[in-house]
C-alpha cells in the first residue's frame, strides 16, 4: 500500500483553493452584472410609469374638454437643472409629475382667463420646494410659461434645496 505524500495533499489543497477562489470571483462578477441590469430595469420602469400616468391624465383631460377649443387641455413640463450636474431621469420625471400636479388647476380653464393673469399661476411654483425625491429636496422656479392654443408649456429650473442651519 502506498502512502500519499505531503506534496500530493499540498497540490490538492491548492487546486481546491483555486476552485473556491474562481467560484467566489465568478459569483461576484455575476452579482455585479445582475445588479446593474436590475437597476436599469427599475429606472426604466419608473420612467414608463410616469409617462403612462401623464398620458392617462392627458387623455382624461382631452376627453373632458375636447368640445371646448378655448380651454387649456394639456400641460407640458420641462425640468432643467440649475446646477452644473444634470438631474437623473427618475428625479426629473418625479419633478415633472409634481409640477404638473400642482398646475392641474388650470386644466379646463379658459385660455382668456389664464392670459389675463398668468402671474397668479407663476406664483404657484415660485420658490416652491419639493421634498423627499430620492432622499433630496429640490427648489423649483418657473423659467418660462407659454400658452400655445390649448396647451400650457412650462419650463422650470430645479436645484438642490439646502436647509438653513440654525
Amino acid at each position: 500500500m502506498r502512502v500519499p505524500s505531503f506534496d500530493h495533499f499540498s497540490s490538492m489543497v491548492k487546486s481546491a483553493g483555486l476552485l473556491i477562489a474562481g467560484a467566489v470571483i465568478g459569483s461576484a462578477v455575476f452579482m455585479s452584472i445582475f445588479h446593474h441590469n436590475l437597476n436599469s430595469a427599475i429606472i426604466e420602469n419608473r420612467e414608463l410609469q410616469a409617462e403612462n400616468e401623464k398620458l392617462a391624465q392627458d387623455n382624461n383631460n382631452y376627453k373632458k374638454n375636447r368640445n371646448q377649443l378655448s380651454t387649456i387641455n394639456k400641460i407640458e413640463v420641462v425640468v432643467e437643472s440649475a446646477d452644473l450636474d444634470a438631474l437623473d431621469k427618475v428625479t426629473e420625471k418625479e419633478l415633472e409629475r409634481r409640477v404638473r400636479s400642482d398646475l392641474r388647476v388650470v386644466i379646463g380653464l379658459k385660455v382668456s382667463t389664464f392670459a389675463e393673469s398668468p402671474h397668479i399661476y407663476q406664483q404657484l411654483l415660485s420658490q416652491k420646494t419639493y421634498h423627499a425625491i430620492l432622499d433630496k429636496d429640490y427648489l423649483v422656479n418657473i423659467k418660462t410659461m407659454l400658452l400655445i392654443q390649448n396647451e400650457l408649456k412650462v419650463w422650470v429650473i430645479a436645484k438642490d434645496f439646502k436647509r438653513p442651519v440654525m
